[in-house]
Order: C-alpha cells, then sequence, then structure tokens
C-alpha cells in the first residue's frame, strides 16, 4: 500500500492540495513502513489563462500520485477531490499536520477525515 500526503517540507501535512510543492510517498507492508519518498511537483505555471493552468496542475498532481492508494491533505477542491476517486484512490482530509502522526494514524484506523475540508473550486481552508 502507498500513501500520499500532499506536502511543503516533507514533514507536515500541506492544508492545501492544489497548492503542494511534493508528496511525501510512505509505502507500508503489512502496517509497517518499507519505504519513503519526496516527490515534487511543478509549479502552476502551464497556460496563459490561469484557470485551464490550474486545471492543468490538478491532472498532473494525480497522476503523480495515480500508483497510491490513498491521499491525505489538509483540504483541496471539489473537482480534484472527485478526480482523485474517480482515479480509485481514496481521499482522507485532516488537521493531522505531522506526517509521521497521519500515517501512524491512517495504519491505525483512527485518521478522521473530515469532508467539510473540501471546498468549491478556487475557495480554500486557512
Amino acid at each position: 500500500m502507498r500513501i500520499a500526503l500532499a506536502t511543503m517540507n516533507g514533514n507536515t501535512v500541506t492544508a492545501h492540495f492544489g497548492r503542494t510543492k511534493a508528496f511525501a510517498v510512505v509505502e507500508l507492508e503489512d502496517g509497517a513502513e518499507v519505504n519513503r519518498e519526496l516527490r515534487e511537483v511543478g509549479e502552476c505555471t502551464q497556460g496563459n489563462h490561469p484557470d485551464p493552468g490550474h486545471r492543468r496542475r490538478h491532472h498532473d498532481l494525480v497522476d503523480s500520485v495515480r500508483d497510491c492508494d490513498v491521499v491525505i491533505a489538509g483540504g483541496m477542491g471539489l473537482p480534484v477531490q472527485d478526480r482523485l476517486e474517480e482515479a480509485g484512490i481514496e481521499v482522507v482530509l485532516t488537521d493531522t499536520r505531522a506526517i509521521d502522526d497521519a500515517v501512524e494514524q491512517y495504519v491505525a484506523g483512527t485518521l478522521a477525515h473530515d469532508p467539510d475540508r473540501a471546498h468549491a473550486p478556487g475557495g480554500g481552508h486557512h
């Protein structure tokens, strides 16, 4: 099983999936961590019009975690959440900030998903 956690620094879960700079991808076997990598993602710079570029970035973000089973973030827009779920990826939105804590809680089955942390496009939680 692979868990992708949206992060800016490799240590904490970022509050907004769409603005993440990287994913900490944690690979688990029988509930134990066997590998961890930091996957950096590009900035939101594609296209002249900001909306198509932003939408393109969301596709790139989804593609970069397509081999993962779960994505954990502090929040995300509803369209990208739908895209992840359509790809068969479980989405967990949480206020847990430390990556190690989030992984530990997920494995233990105690990481709570807060659906209110998903928002309409362009919005965000701070």
